[in-house]
């Protein structure tokens, strides 16, 4: 309707126009054409299909910011004083650095060199606000919106993404995400190629399991196990503390001069699913992170890159994920 895409323009920019408070009275007030009522109305209550906005914003900002670029997952929190926001609860948020009293939202970013563009948001809804039809029908929150994980709802993002016709981008995400069996394997399912981080205790083959299925007796169901045998993973820790030859890296220059540190990256196999028999998974990078100053690794990661990749196109790569920071700072400060 005629009537709401005009109170959508003057909302929109009320956001971008000077002003610490962007709630509807203070912008309402500093607009020429603000009015309290038609703009409350417009947010609270006025239907329309928020999809095909996303797409549009989608399609014209990742077209500004070829070449070079990736999908990077996060999420942040919004400190919260009280009860009745949706989805609000005591959860861990990267924005307080601890637990509070907040709402906890998944992003997807288009990231690039020349910049960075927001594809799409999805507030996290907490089992306890899931399974409270009270709390959910006081609240507004359509039946069809069920509890999901972080990183389902992050896929559901990746998907809506990818519904636009947009070309497909290695996906950037930290062990939150990366530590997710589930995750990588969907990943892969879509043939996105991946880099995440893990934790130091992730297992990994460092050279090709030999497995085999035991052979039919005859009765029962045919064996489909993989039987391993003495062979057992080892920790990607372990992995690299007995490792040599750490080569110091540079991947961009910061407000104080070049950032760099050590790395090294071997081929392995993830070994997640060998205790249920899985077969061997696919070859994939392992980076490493220890600066010289630290007793033990820092950061562990996760490649789906092609064996092509060198040590500082691998590291390149997984340290983009630092843009995503800056949008969220400009987002909540400026927004």
């Amino acid at each position: 309707r005629t009537e709401r895409r005009h109170w959508g323009g003057v909302y929109v920019r009320g956001l971008l126009q000077d002003g610490e408070r962007k709630s509807i009275e203070p912008m309402a007030a500093r607009l020429r054409d603000g009015n309290v009522q038609a703009m409350q109305q417009f947010v609270g209550q006025s239907p329309w299909r928020w999809e095909e906005v996303w797409a549009r914003l989608g399609r014209r900002m990742t077209a500004e910011l070829e070449p070079d670029s990736a999908w990077v997952v996060d999420d942040t929190g919004f400190p919260k004083q009280g009860e009745d926001s949706v989805g609000v609860a005591r959860q861990y948020s990267g924005t307080l650095g601890k637990t509070g009293n907040c709402q906890v939202a998944v992003s997807l970013h288009h990231v690039g060199e020349q910049g960075n563009a927001v594809l799409g948001w999805r507030l996290y809804l907490p089992e306890s606000w899931a399974k409270d039809q009270e709390r959910r029908k006081a609240a507004g929150v359509p039946e069809e919106v069920v509890f999901k994980r972080k990183w389902e709802l992050a896929l559901d993002l990746i998907d809506q993404t990818r519904s636009w016709g947009l070309a497909d981008r290695i996906v950037l995400a930290d062990g939150g995400y990366g530590e997710c069996t589930e995750f990588r394997d969907e990943l892969e399912t879509r043939d996105l190629r991946y880099v995440v981080g893990i934790g130091p205790n992730v297992g990994v083959w460092t050279k090709p399991p030999k497995t085999r299925i035991p052979e039919y007796g005859g009765r029962g169901a045919r064996p489909t196990r993989h039987v391993y045998g003495d062979q057992r993973p080892v920790a990607v820790r372990d992995v690299a503390l007995k490792a040599k030859g750490w080569k110091k890296v540079r991947w961009r220059e910061g407000s104080k001069g070049w950032l760099e540190s050590r790395f090294l990256s071997w081929r392995v196999q993830p070994s997640h699913g060998f205790v249920a028999g899985d077969p061997p998974h696919k070859q994939l990078w392992l980076l490493v992170e220890w600066p010289a100053h630290e007793e033990e690794p820092a950061k562990y990661f996760l490649a789906d890159l092609p064996p092509s990749y060198t040590l500082r196109r691998l590291v390149r790569v997984a340290k983009c994920r630092w843009k995503i920071e800056q949008d969220y700072r400009q987002l909540k400060d400026e927004l």
